[in-house]
Formats: structure tokens, sequence, C-alpha cells
């Protein structure tokens, strides 16, 4: 395992001019990923639920093994094996939950024939036991990673700089499991569609949209300083062990995060949703 001094001898800190074209790349890929997130999310409007969860639980795991294979910052396989190992069970548990609650807009006549109505509402109460649901297993989730960090931490013979190597990895982490939001993302796009119709539901729609892309621009501005935090790191001696990754894997890397935590920016949205229209 490599340590901050072994990565300054192959790895220094970029220049102005290089930094402020790895942070405009870093963006720029942001910005990509939520565009096609949107788009198949938007997609699950119009088809079945089976292909709509499939969807979003792929994109959810893709995002999470290539943010596995860039991350620079896990000090050894254990932060990496208890991130993934909560991020996979986070991702599917919410495959469940979501296909108890989105309808199939795929439904049967009266002769057995099989139409597409794709204007099938969601019913709020199985939401709302959803969102409750979801939010108790990821705290649970959060506490176990904060437990096992805090014991593996207490396990090291070298102590120091120890608060710093935890939030290391408890930063993964978070993404891996927040991943998990976004699989909520074609029940937000159906619940929009076809349940917030009513009297103030458009107005309602457009104002938490707005704060959506208001946080979503606030990740997006936290992934920069998580960068550049990074690159004035590798030029500080340290005893915490830092993964070596050439500077475009570990910037997009730290894009990666920023999208994955928007998967909490989903639920969230849901949520408020279900509060002021019902």
């Amino acid at each position: 395992m490599k340590t901050m001094e072994s990565v300054n001898d192959s790895e220094t800190p970029l220049n102005d001019a290089a930094m402020k074209g790895s942070t405009r790349r870093m963006v720029m890929l942001e910005i990509a990923v939520y565009a096609l997130i949107a788009v198949s999310s938007l997609a699950s409007c119009f088809v079945g639920r089976q292909f709509a969860l499939g969807i979003s639980t792929a994109t959810a795991l893709i995002l999470m093994i290539a943010i596995m294979g860039m991350w620079p910052l896990y000090s050894n396989v254990v932060d990496a094996v208890v991130g993934a190992i909560g991020g996979v069970i986070m991702i599917f548990a919410t495959q469940l939950m979501v296909m108890d609650a989105l309808p199939e807009i795929d439904q049967l006549d009266a002769a057995g024939r099989t139409f597409r109505a794709a204007a099938v509402a969601i019913y709020p109460t199985l939401l709302n036991s959803l969102y409750a649901i979801w939010a108790f297993a990821l705290l649970l989730t959060l506490v176990v990673f904060v437990v096992a960090g805090f014991l593996q931490q207490m396990l090291r013979r070298n102590r120091t700089d120890m608060v710093r190597s935890m939030s290391h990895s408890l930063m993964l982490d978070v993404a891996l499991v927040a991943s998990s939001g976004w699989v909520l993302s074609p029940l937000l796009f159906r619940y929009i569609g076809t349940n917030v119709w009513g009297m103030h539901g458009p107005l309602v729609v457009v104002i938490v949209l707005a704060v959506a892309i208001v946080l979503f621009s606030g990740l997006s501005w936290a992934s920069t300083r998580w960068w550049k935090d990074y690159v004035a790191s590798m030029s500080v001696s340290s005893s915490v062990p830092v993964k070596h990754d050439r500077s475009h894997q570990s910037c997009a890397a730290m894009g990666l995060a920023s999208v994955m935590c928007g998967g909490f920016v989903v639920f969230l949205a849901l949520v408020a949703l279900l509060f002021f229209v019902g």
C-alpha cells in the first residue's frame, strides 16, 4: 500500500491551468451523467415496471462499480468491501420497495387483452411507508459504517490522522449508499406525471424541482472543493495511505461521488411532493 510520501514522488499537485481544466471536465461529466439519468428516468413513464426498475438499478450499480475502480482515498480493501456490500444491499432493497409501489402500466381489459395505461396513478399511502422504511434502512446502514470504521481505526497500531482516515472511508461509503436513491427516480417521475395535477400541484412541482436543481448544483460545487482539497493533500506528508491514481481518474471519481450523493436529493424531492401534494 502506498503512503502519501510515495504518491508525492510520482504525482505532484496540478498547476492552475491544469486544475481549472480538470475541474471543468469533472463538472461536464456530472452534467452528462445527470442528463443520462434524467432521460432514463423519464422513459420509466412509458415502459413497463420491470424495464424501468432495471434501468434505474443498472444505473446505480454502474455508478458504484465505476467509483470503486477510481476512488483515490480508501486505505485498504476492507473500506471498499464494507461500502460495496452496504451499497448493493441498499440498491436491491430499494428496488424491491419500489416494485411494490410502482404500478404496472400494462393493464388487462375486461376481455383479458393487454393495453398500455401510462397514466396509472401511484397510491400515496404506499409511498408514505416506502420513504419511512428507506430512511430507516439508510440510517441503519450509515450507523453500521460508522461503527465499522471506528473499530477499524481502533485496531490500527499507528492511530495518527485517525479522523482523516475515517472520513476518507466514510466519504466513499456514503456515496455508495446514496446511489440507491437513484433507484427511486422512476417512482418520482411517475408520481409527477400522474399524481400532482391538482389545484396547487404544478406550482409545488416547479418549486421542488427548482430546489432540487439548487441542491444538485451545490453538490457539484462541493465536488470541486473535494478535488481541490485532494490535489492539495498530495503535497502534504501524512501517515494516511492514499491510493495513487492518475489524476483524471481521481477527478472523475470525485465527480461521480457528487452524482451518487444526488440520490439523497431524489429521495427528498419525493418526500416533499408527498408532504405538500399528497
